[in-house]
Formats: structure tokens, C-alpha cells, sequence
């Protein structure tokens, strides 16, 4: 499969389990339920996905650019307004193309992937990651370079030493963390991993890193 088809599939899946679990379900992000999950993915494609695209070509070329939590939550309620089931039938839509442009197409993934996550881990469990995900690990894990400990550098590697990715200085204290590639996105997001993500390096930098909170 063709990572626009992975896009495809995870987010198809997802609203499956949206009309499974119904509109006040509880999920793993936060306080928000069903519903939240859908108005927010739903308004990241209004208007053809253009301001999602944007945002998204800066975080690939490595600009960091955060949405505002004020921003994200009226966005939100503005599409709660629209109910459940009017919000399902626009994420049944095809997904708008510009989302699914090469050079975003990865974050596209991890965002539906997440979230699907968010939502299967809280009401069914078991949830399996297409491997083009892994092309969006770098990514996530330059975005959030600014919220890991200054001064020290992070290596993710997967359990298997397949995939290995750097961000910080070269020189001074070096953090490296292994685990599953689902794992090691769900570190990176911000959420709890199931399995073990082990992590290696001078004490002190090491707790450092275990402090690191860069929820999305």
C-alpha cells in the first residue's frame, strides 16, 4: 500500500469506530470524547484542508508551529455544533488532496493514527500501525525538539535497530530510547505506551527526558 492509501484506510477505520462507540465515548486524549475527536478531524479538512496543509508543509520542512489551545478548542466547538452524525458523513467523504501531498502525507497519517489510537485504546483495545508511520517519527520528533531537555541529545531507535533518528547537539550527554515503533509515536504524542520504551544515557539526562511531555 501507497502511504495515501494507509491515510485512507486508518481514517476509514476510525470512523467505523466512531459510529461503533457513539458520540460520548471516552478517549485517550484528555477529557475529550467521540465527539470531540471527530470535530476536531473534521475541521483540520474544512475548507479543502488548506490551512491544515500549510501548517503541516511548515512542521515537514522542521518550522515548529503549534496551534493555540484557545484556537483549537473554538475551532472544535464550532464543529460540535454540527452534531455526530453530520460529522461522521464529512469524515465518509473522500479526504481532501491536499492532505494527502507527499510531503505531508506522514503527518496526515500520524494525526488520524493518533487519534484513532486515542479512541481504540480507551473502548477496544488493540490497535496495529501501518509501517509507512515510521516516516513520520523524524518528523514529530524535530517538532518537538524545543519541548526535550536543551543540551541533550535524543536517539530513537526501534527495537529491532531498523529505524534510528537523532535530533540535539552532537556534543555533551546522549539519550537513547528503544521500543516499538507504535510506542516510540505514542511517546512522542504524548500518550502512555503499553510497552516498554527503554532508555539509556547519563542519569540526570535520562530523567530529563522521562519529564519530556510533548502532547499533540
Amino acid at each position: 500500500m501507497t502511504i495515501a492509501e494507509d491515510v485512507k484506510a486508518e481514517r476509514a477505520a476510525f470512523v467505523e469506530l466512531l459510529i461503533d462507540v457513539g458520540p460520548s465515548a471516552p478517549t485517550g486524549c484528555g477529557g475529550w470524547t467521540a465527539l470531540d475527536l471527530a470535530a476536531h478531524l473534521a475541521g483540520e479538512e474544512r475548507n479543502g484542508g488548506l490551512t491544515t496543509f500549510i501548517a503541516r508543509s511548515l512542521v515537514a520542512r522542521g518550522v515548529r508551529m503549534p496551534a493555540a489551545p484557545r484556537l483549537v478548542g473554538t475551532a472544535m466547538c464550532l464543529e460540535r455544533r454540527h452534531g455526530f452524525s453530520a460529522l461522521v458523513n464529512r469524515l465518509r467523504r473522500p479526504i481532501p488532496r491536499l492532505l494527502l501531498r507527499p510531503h505531508v502525507a506522514p503527518l496526515t497519517l500520524f494525526e488520524y493514527w493518533t487519534h484513532h489510537d486515542d479512541l481504540v485504546r480507551d473502548n477496544t483495545g488493540a490497535h496495529a500501525m501501518p509501517p509507512a508511520l515510521t516516516e513520520a517519527i523524524p518528523l514529530v520528533l524535530r517538532y518537538q525538539l524545543k519541548k526535550l531537555p536543551a543540551g541533550v541529545r535524543v536517539t530513537l531507535g526501534t527495537n529491532d535497530d531498523l529505524y534510528r533518528w537523532s535530533v540535539g547537539p552532537k556534543s555533551g550527554p546522549e539519550v537513547t530510547l528503544a521500543g516499538s515503533p507504535p510506542d516510540l509515536v505514542r511517546w512522542l504524542s504524548g500518550r502512555l505506551a503499553p510497552g516498554e520504551i527503554a532508555m539509556a544515557g547519563p542519569d540526570i539526562a535520562v530523567q530529563a527526558v522521562r519529564a519530556f511531555t510533548g502532547h499533540v
